[in-house]
């Protein structure tokens, strides 16, 4: 019995060696928005919610920001660039908002690019084109 106990466990510590240590770094397609506008033009903002405080999604601009990749898996540095365009929403207790402005970069890109960001509104977020997800 001993020695089926041994052989069982030598047999899980091996297996647990081979599993595959990929994180998937190259992100999903899925995650990337199909709409070449989104997040690039003012009336298509990235919708991340969580800005005020004990909202549903507080915080989720901070996830949002560090699981953002670019094409090829480069890790992103975002820069707010500050409040621009505002919007009306009569469902916002003072009747509407200003978006953000983020510059994105990562290594190798030619040239940073700019994006709109309402952190009002929660819509599931996905990565403007050119970008990914984890």
């Amino acid at each position: 019995m001993k020695y089926a106990l041994f052989v069982i466990f030598f047999a899980l510590l091996n297996g647990c060696q081979s599993t595959s240590r990929d994180l998937g770094i190259k992100g999903e397609a899925a995650f990337t928005a199909s709409d070449p506008q989104y997040g690039y033009v003012a009336h298509k903002p990235v919708k991340l919610g969580g800005f005020l405080r004990g909202s549903k999604y507080e915080g989720s601009h901070i996830e949002y920001f560090q699981s953002l990749t670019g094409p090829n898996g480069e890790p992103v540095k975002v820069k707010r660039l500050g409040s621009c365009c505002p919007f009306d929403d009569q469902s916002m207790p003072f009747g509407g908002g200003m978006l953000d402005k983020y510059e994105l970069s990562y290594p190798g890109q030619k040239k940073p690019v700019i994006i709109y960001v309402n952190l009002y509104q929660f819509e599931a977020p996905k990565a403007p084109q050119g970008f990914t997800l984890l």
